[in-house]
């Protein structure tokens, strides 16, 4: 491993570190409040949020696992078909946040070349990150993933109700590692679940770029398409 891929991947532990310690001292609080009053405690809000803690702690080591391996072979596999098993996934979180949670398909039917377990765990992170970022006051909070073809193969990507210019994820790349708060302010508590899923994508060769999606903004990635016919 070069030394620009060690300190990016130390940059990488650092934020999640940081963004981790929300969760967990969430977790720690509701042990205590149950303990120490006779108020039921939500264990599904637990449960979602230990699950997701986990998740993204199993994604980064899946970008470490997968950077490390000289050469990564890619497979045809149907980006509806991961979308629709993330979002699912993905379910339970948004309902406690209520958020409204879809998956918008425009590209009709078709294959690209991915890796699997590294795409579904880079969207669930990026979902993650999408889902717990209410914008304030906002009357609804709606959260897509949404995939269409264009002139170079399938878009896939993550798109909300929160503003996401496109110039947000080049600053951020620009400032990673040299500031604690790198991305819009309804993103910004959870900045490294979108440089977990941007490090897991990279090593497919499609890293993350602003887009948008059915008048929503966000952040895709554009897979190759699969030259095999059949679906999977």
């Amino acid at each position: 491993m070069d030394v620009q891929a060690s300190g990016g991947q130390e940059r990488l532990l650092r934020a999640l570190a940081e963004q981790l310690k929300n969760p967990i001292m969430h977790i720690a609080r509701a042990a205590e409040l149950a303990r120490l009053t006779d108020e039921p405690v939500d264990s599904r809000v637990i449960e979602y949020t230990a699950d997701m803690t986990l998740q993204l702690i199993d994604s980064y080591l899946l970008s470490v696992q997968l950077q490390a391996q000289p050469s990564l072979d890619l497979e045809p596999m149907s980006v509806q078909a991961g979308l629709c098993d993330v979002a699912q996934r993905l379910d339970g979180l948004a309902k406690q946040y209520d958020c409204q949670l879809h998956v918008h398909n425009t590209a009709r039917q078709g294959l690209a070349m991915g890796h699997s377990a590294g795409f579904a765990a880079a969207f669930m992170s990026l979902g993650y990150a999408f889902i717990v970022s209410k914008p304030p006051q906002a009357a609804t909070h709606r959260v897509v993933l949404g995939v269409h073809r264009s002139g170079t193969g399938l878009v896939a990507g993550v798109y909300g109700t929160q503003p996401f210019g496109g110039d947000s994820l080049r600053r951020a790349r620009l400032l990673y590692g040299r500031a604690l708060s790198v991305f819009p302010k309804n993103l910004a508590g959870n900045g490294a679940s979108v440089f977990v899923a941007d490090a897991l994508l990279k090593v497919m060769s499609t890293p993350l770029r602003s887009a948008r999606h059915a008048s929503l903004p966000g952040l895709a990635a554009t897979l190759t398409p699969s030259k095999q016919l059949q679906l999977v």
